[in-house]
């Protein structure tokens, strides 16, 4: 062989181990991709489990506080599962979430329920509510920006057209009436009483308006009640704000605990 000949060979040799070792790099690197590929998509599969269980968890706490599922009744969740169309994961999810929220119970080997709420249960709860949120009243007349108390007052006028142009004599279904009592909580920058009034008890509390409704011409009065609140918060008077925001939570416990009453009434 001549020299020519064995300089050939070596260059195809070195030629073939680099070919080789290429291949193998890439190998690396594809198995690289395919991982972090894996990742991106247990990510993205953990996202959509997530916002699948926000809209599960939404859809239910609407059927719970327009009525559609009562009081005590069983969330069936294969029978969610089948009219949704997804797996049962996300609705798991969903309800977990609202036994946390105080909406859904769950008993171990008969499953979640709808809450259903006792009446001393229901009189301790506004109990509460009424001297939280008198607080509320008093310290959001003297910590309301501006801008606060004219949000007050658009809020209320916002309301009244509603029931106008609806001809009707009961407050907003939904967060109508929430909107007006959180920014009273809000403004008086206490997170203890936001944290109770405004996330703890807001959900039970829409359950049991949406269940029980009110009686007759009470939504107008809520709404003249209302009106002196935030009069009395704009003014910046805080033991008026008080006292009239007590009387109103008073009022509204009563008129609930009468609709739950006659609920349970036989016959």
């Amino acid at each position: 062989m001549t020299i020519r000949d064995e300089t050939t060979r070596s260059i195809l040799v070195s030629s073939s181990k680099t070919q080789k070792a290429c291949q193998s790099s890439m190998k690396i690197v594809d198995s690289n991709v395919q991982i972090v590929d894996t990742n991106v998509e247990t990510d993205r599969e953990a996202r959509s489990s997530g916002l699948l269980a926000d809209r599960v968890m939404l859809l239910l706490r609407k059927d719970i506080e327009d009525g559609r599922l009562k009081p005590g009744s069983r969330i069936n969740e294969l029978e969610i599962s089948q009219r949704l169309g997804i797996s049962r994961g996300p609705i798991r999810e969903a309800i977990r979430r609202l036994s946390s929220s105080g909406l859904v119970t769950y008993e171990p080997n008969v499953g979640s329920r709808v809450v259903s709420p006792d009446i001393d249960a229901v009189a301790q709860l506004y109990d509460v509510r009424e001297a939280l949120e008198a607080l509320a009243a008093r310290l959001a007349a003297q910590h309301m920006t501006e801008v606060e108390r004219a949000r007050l007052a658009e809020t209320l006028d916002a309301h009244e057209a509603q029931m106008t142009e609806a001809n009707a004599t009961s407050y907003p279904r939904g967060p109508a009436d929430w909107d007006f009592h959180l920014l009273i909580i809000k403004g008086s920058r206490n997170e203890v009483v936001w944290r109770i009034c405004g996330d703890e008890f807001r959900d039970i509390i829409s359950l049991l308006r949406g269940q029980h409704g009110s009686s007759r011409g009470r939504g107008r009065k809520a709404l003249q009640e209302h009106r002196w609140i935030a009069e009395a918060v704009i003014a910046g008077n805080g033991d008026l704000a008080a006292l009239l925001m007590a009387q109103h939570i008073r009022a509204s416990r009563e008129n609930l605990l009468n609709s739950m009453r006659a609920a349970r009434k036989p016959g």
